[in-house]
């Protein structure tokens, strides 16, 4: 045998020893431990067929239960959403549920964080993604994800199978977890096990942790919808959503899951991401259908249906599924349903504080109170603060229209703020604080 020809053998056995010793670390040291979706990909594999799909980011994981929408369509539905799954990874699940089942309709999630999300060519973090290729099984289907999900500086990590974001750990911790899960068989029979949530089967997490009504806080605001950040790149999934559901004969129908109006108050612009996204799928031949929008005599949702401001606990989950199964069943008048816009929604709505935001200020002497309300004056609500340090309390204002609050100077501890509605107490807060 020719120099040539070892030299290329040599470096052909050095990659396969390589990619199998990387493959062998990826198994031994993969943190999988709260990876429900490994779960909802190996039941998509396993189920005799889907018949409705609901497809898109952590809301729809958290937004419909197919227990609920299968004894109400009498078909077999399945919820495919996981944690920051970007329009890309979603377009990657269709179609590798379009390989394993029959699908007749599909709804498509339009949340807005998703639709903002750094495109391809700006990604430098891969986390949501590399944990959704990871359980894709078509090769081509997979290929082509990686291949699509980011800029080809990070092609090589991308296919390796250890790598950045690639969800490794070497915490003994987790790794005593993993091998005693392969000892006991859990691993192998696919149990979800976490003690603020129940796996309610086929995609659908139940939060245990609901917000307490009239408690909703922040103590940072996000601001406005970056409108401007809507790519491109998204509107283009999306048509390649609509043409493969043609090409496979699925209807497909875009909707828009819940928030609650605590977060979109905070956003103060939503009615401006509606606009565009209904003009845009109209302009496709689409209807697009905003739960935000709904009427609160057909969806009326408190704060208890949330486990955090902008996702459903275990208990919203049942309630929207229900509403949302009705109204697509026809069992709810269709052009009653919803309000033309989300001004219109809030402005029918009886007077509301729907949550605090407390922040600190930049000195840390102090702190800013912003009620997010829907119609009502800001005049009309009034402030008990008290401060919790050292098994002591101090009230700081008393019944006060005063938004700006100091704070005792070198303490730490917390904050409660009660918030008052023409007299009555509707709201409470409480923050940690450190005071300088």
């Amino acid at each position: 045998m020719t120099n040539k020809i070892r030299l290329p053998l040599k470096i052909a056995a050095f990659i396969a020893v390589f990619l199998l010793l990387c493959q062998l670390l990826a198994i031994l040291i993969r943190d999988e431990s709260s990876a429900y979706t490994r779960i909802w990909m190996h039941e998509l594999f396993t189920e005799k067929n889907v018949d409705i799909l609901y497809c898109g980011a952590s809301h729809v994981s958290h937004g419909i239960t197919p227990k609920v929408a299968d004894e109400m369509w009498h078909k077999n539905n399945f919820s495919t959403g996981s944690a920051g799954q970007s329009i890309v990874g979603t377009y990657a699940v269709l179609r590798q549920a379009t390989k394993l089942h029959k699908i007749e309709r599909v709804f498509l999630e339009l949340d807005f964080a998703v639709a903002t999300y750094a495109p391809t060519k700006e990604k430098t973090g891969f986390k949501p993604d590399y944990s959704l290729a990871h359980y894709i099984k078509d090769p081509e289907v997979k290929l082509e994800y990686y291949l699509s999900l980011s800029s080809p500086k990070y092609y090589i990590n991308s296919l390796l199978p250890i790598g950045k974001d690639k969800h490794m750990s070497l915490n003994p911790k987790d790794l005593i977890y993993r091998y005693k899960s392969f000892l006991t068989g859990d691993y192998f029979r696919y149990i979800y096990v976490d003690k603020d949530a129940d796996y309610d089967t086929k995609g659908c997490l139940l939060d245990k942790r609901p917000v307490k009504n009239g408690t909703f806080s922040n103590y940072y605001d996000e601001g406005p919808i970056k409108i401007d950040r809507i790519s491109d790149e998204w509107k283009n999934y999306i048509d390649k959503i609509i043409k493969l559901c043609k090409e496979n004969n699925i209807e497909l129908t875009m909707y828009s899951m819940p928030c609650s109006d605590f977060y979109l108050a905070e956003k103060g612009n939503y009615d401006e991401y509606y606009q565009i996204v209904k003009e845009f799928c109209n302009s496709r031949g689409f209807e697009y259908y905003d739960f935000n929008l709904a009427k609160e005599k057909y969806l009326k949702l408190e704060d208890e249906d949330f486990h955090d401001d902008n996702h459903l606990s275990g208990l919203g989950v049942y309630k929207y599924t229900k509403v949302m199964c009705d109204y697509f069943l026809g069992n709810i008048p269709k052009d009653d349903m919803f309000h033309a816009s989300y001004a219109e929604k809030i402005k029918s709505q009886e007077d509301r504080i729907y949550g605090l935001v407390i922040k600190p200020t930049d000195d840390k002497k102090a702190v800013t109170i912003t009620p997010m309300v829907n119609h009502i004056s800001s005049d009309n609500i009034k402030y008990d603060v008290i401060a919790f340090y050292k098994g002591e309390d101090y009230q700081l204002a008393s019944k006060t229209t005063d938004t700006f609050i100091k704070l005792p100077a070198g303490k730490s501890g917390d904050l409660k703020v009660f918030a008052y509605l023409n007299g009555v107490k509707t709201n409470e807060a409480t923050v940690h604080f450190t005071a300088f």
